[in-house]
């Protein structure tokens, strides 16, 4: 693995898992990969899957990151630690790890990955009579939206 400047700013990403960061950085930098690193280290501590909402600015992103996760987590369970888990997984996961991460794996589907537009959809959906609106709303595309505006 390649030593970086940032990698105590990674480490800390993927370890501190009580806290609350802000990551930025240029594209292409490694964001996704640190962000699925996060929720696979979030799993493997034994977060359920339904717990944990992993939020982009767009839907390539957040499909880039479920397969991502996807990836890691089924690299893990195979006994390989991808490079960039390398920094808060040297060489192998330890039992209650693998057990969580084995859980997890069951569950996946459960996991919120999605934009942020998709996930206030989500839960005005599901809070609709709450919220005073169409359970049957939907998010409009930029087409639609500016059709709509400029009627």
């Amino acid at each position: 693995m390649t030593k970086r400047d940032d990698d105590g700013d990674r480490r800390r990403a993927l370890t501190e898992l009580d806290s609350t960061l802000l990551v930025e950085a240029a594209a292409g930098t490694g964001k996704t990969s640190l962000l699925a690193g996060r929720v696979v280290m979030l799993l493997a501590g034994g977060a359920a899957p339904r717990s944990i909402a992993a939020i982009t600015f767009t839907e390539l992103a957040a499909g880039e990151l479920r397969q991502r996760i996807a990836h890691y987590l089924d690299a893990l369970l195979s006994g390989t630690v991808p490079d960039e888990l390398r920094l808060c997984i040297p060489s192998k996961l330890k039992a209650a790890q693998r057990r969580s991460l084995e859980k997890a794996s069951e569950l996946l589907d459960e996991l919120t990955c999605s934009t942020i537009h998709g996930f206030c959809h989500d839960l005005l959906r599901t809070y609709s009579v709450e919220a005073a609106i169409d359970p049957g709303a939907e998010i409009l595309d930029r087409d639609q939206a500016d059709f709509i505006f400029d009627a």
